[in-house]
């Protein structure tokens, strides 16, 4: 089975897509970064990955993508989204709460939580590990 993994290419076209879904200003700041977020993921480039496992890569993902701030806008929602999609081109998908008490979903508050690192790398892999479902 060959794996699905995000390229550059890729992760830019869906910043520029969900920028331009939300009427926001598109622009990469830094395409290296975008690079390490990648490499950091997928180190050291077999399956499993040093993450051990699809959902702890795709955490592992978010979070990188999240914290270079690669993006004039949009940083946030494209590590979600671009880990969803890895884990949905892998096999696997995620199941949480749609709204939590802050009104958020949980995908979005563990986001949030690593943009304003109130949690860690590893937080934000449990939490996917914790989240996933295998797809029919």
């Amino acid at each position: 089975m060959k794996l699905f993994t995000p390229s550059v290419e890729q992760v830019i076209e869906t910043n520029k897509f969900l920028c331009e879904q939300g009427g926001n200003p598109f622009g990469v700041l830094d395409e290296g970064k975008i690079e390490s977020a990648l490499h950091s993921a997928f180190y050291p480039g077999s399956y499993p990955f040093q993450a051990g496992g699809i959902a702890k890569i795709a955490g592992v993902l978010c979070f990188y993508l999240v914290k270079a701030h690669a993006f004039m806008d949009g940083n946030k929602r494209v590590g979600a989204l671009v880990a969803r999609t890895f884990m949905n081109e892998n096999g696997w998908d995620l199941k949480y709460p749609e709204k939590e008490k802050n009104g958020k979903s949980g995908l979005g508050n563990i986001i949030l939580k690593c943009a304003s690192s109130e949690v860690d790398k590893d937080e934000v892999m449990e939490w996917f590990e914790n989240h996933k479902i295998k797809l029919p």
